[in-house]
């Protein structure tokens, strides 16, 4: 009896169809490699040992964090040391000059003088109520709305407090005492500002380091600067009501508290500015330790490239002979195969 060695058409279809799919799933996982340029079989590369890699995974997204953490960090402080800076140019520039007007400029023009740093104290409330990225620089813990209200109503804040006072030194004493009330006696803290000084602003910036960030509009290095602008601002309001010597005491009332808070701002921009380091700091061990793991990652489950391609090749050359063979035996049409 002749051998029987051929199989039959069902099982010659079954067999083409399972090359097919094998042939396809290799396609598909080739081409995953290629794009993503990580194995598909990630279990299958390690020999099953996942500890190594869950804990790069894991660091990596840690670190991400961070990075977000960093520049959210270094655009806040940016912000703030841009605006402190607009603020002193101000300030450095009328504590000499109101103390030497005093003394050399006729009443109308001190009157005009004041006028003019009544703008200047306008101009930087909106400064102090700058925003960056929708949140607010200078109103500590409280980022969703301006540090500071409105302008008029500090002015009509303030004649209240100042009712009565017939000398400059004691208008200034109490504008003094008013910016440094403490909350919930009707002050500054109050009525204008509208932050929330609990705690501070935290950014954690590397897995070690962290910043606190505790300048705000009611900070007394920027309390000392209102004050000094406030004065001004009453001498300006009060208009005729005060006496030409009372003004010039005013200004001179103004000059030393301006002159005093050119050191706290400096202060306040010098700390500013070693947070800045600190964070540009923390952004580079950052990215350091982010490309170490990185490389770290591709050496332990990375496709290689020129393997990649290599199989690729070879696996759409045996697609194609695959295709050959069935259009041979079923005479299946490409739309059918690949259907």
């Amino acid at each position: 009896m002749t051998p029987f060695h051929s199989i039959g058409d069902l099982s010659r279809s079954y067999q083409l169809r399972l090359g097919q799919q094998g042939l396809k799933a290799r396609l598909d996982r080739l081409t995953q490699e290629m794009m993503t340029g990580v194995k598909a079989d990630i279990p299958k590369a390690l020999a099953g040992d996942l500890s190594g890699i869950s804990h790069i995974e894991s660091r990596l997204k840690l670190l991400t964090t961070f990075q977000q953490n960093t520049s959210e960090a270094q655009n806040r402080l940016a912000g703030m040391q841009a605006a402190l800076g607009q603020i002193q140019a101000v300030v450095d520039d009328l504590g000499p000059s109101v103390l030497t007007e005093r003394n050399i400029l006729e009443e109308q023009n001190l009157r005009a003088r004041a006028d003019s740093i009544k703008r200047d104290f306008q101009s930087m409330f909106g400064t102090l109520n700058t925003a960056t990225a929708g949140q607010y620089l200078f109103g500590g813990n409280r980022t969703d709305s301006p540090a500071l209200g409105s302008f008029e109503t500090m002015l009509a804040e303030l004649n209240t407090a100042v009712a009565g006072a017939t000398t400059a030194a004691t208008i200034a004493s109490r504008i003094d005492a008013w910016f440094d009330a403490p909350q919930g006696t009707g002050g500054f803290s109050d009525t204008v500002y509208q932050g929330d000084d609990d705690g501070s602003t935290r950014f954690s910036i590397s897995p070690e380091h962290r910043i606190d960030s505790n300048l705000s509009a009611n900070s007394a290095e920027l309390r000392d600067t209102l004050k000094g602008m406030a004065v001004m601002a009453y001498a300006s309001e009060a208009g005729s009501a005060i006496d030409d010597a009372t003004l010039r005491d005013l200004f001179s009332e103004a000059g030393g508290r301006l002159a005093k808070a050119t050191l706290g701002l400096t202060t306040a921009r010098a700390d500013l500015g070693r947070q800045q380091a600190a964070v540009t700091q923390a952004q580079a061990r950052n990215s350091a330790e982010t490309t170490t793991l990185s490389i770290a990652r591709t050496n332990m489950i990375g496709a290689d490239p020129a393997e990649a391609v290599t199989a690729l090749e070879e696996t759409e050359a045996k697609i194609q002979s695959l295709y050959a063979i069935t259009v041979r035996l079923s005479r299946l049409s490409l739309t059918d195969y690949l259907s």
